[in-house]
């Protein structure tokens, strides 16, 4: 729940920033509308318990309806989606839900039945999502990678501004906490 907090916060602060850009042909206060953040949990036996209650504090996860079978048929994944106006804040590693102050976000949750793998979870995300959202881009983020306020727009932005562009990446920094610059790992302390 922690790592999945950290990176849901990092992706509202950035949808935050582009609301934010009064300025912008394409984002500024309704730029909520155009953005839509997609969890694919991969296997319903293997969620943690704790991430499941973090989605369902945040509106976009019922626990309890997800059944393995219907009409006789094995499901493949279980598909919630939600507006949420619920916020988060880190604390140590607790995580605390509260109203948010930004625009809401758009939420789609799949929990896929079975654990397939990571790359299976990527597939589940462009031919099921991709096809009916169809979006200009595409950001991918383990739970744990805690985007800067304004990475994605950043990311977003090469695209926009290179039409031929077919990839970008972002810089990735170890999170240390305070001090721990200092401290040098590789040397016996």
């Amino acid at each position: 729940d922690f790592l999945l907090a950290r990176t849901m916060s990092g992706v509202f602060k950035n949808i935050d920033h582009m609301c934010s850009r009064s300025n912008s042909k394409t984002w500024g206060k309704e730029a909520w509308k155009k953005i839509v953040v997609c969890v694919v949990s991969d296997g319903r036996a293997k969620i943690n318990p704790r991430t499941r209650a973090l989605l369902a504090g945040l509106g976009v996860y019922q626990d309890g309806i997800a059944q393995a079978a219907g009409n006789g048929k094995d499901v493949t994944a279980h598909i919630y989606e939600y507006p949420t106006q619920i916020g988060m804040e880190l604390k140590g590693n607790q995580v605390q839900l509260k109203p948010r102050r930004g625009a809401p976000v758009q939420m789609l949750f799949c929990l896929k039945e079975k654990n397939q793998k990571k790359i299976n979870s990527h597939r589940w995300f462009f031919q099921a999502f991709g096809r009916v959202l169809d979006p200009n881009i595409c950001v991918l983020l383990d739970a744990g990678t805690k985007p800067g306020k304004d990475s994605i727009y950043h990311l977003w932005r090469a695209f926009d501004l290179e039409p031929m562009c077919g990839g970008a990446c972002g810089e990735i920094k170890v999170m240390l906490d305070h001090g721990k610059k200092l401290l040098n790992r590789l040397l016996p302390h």
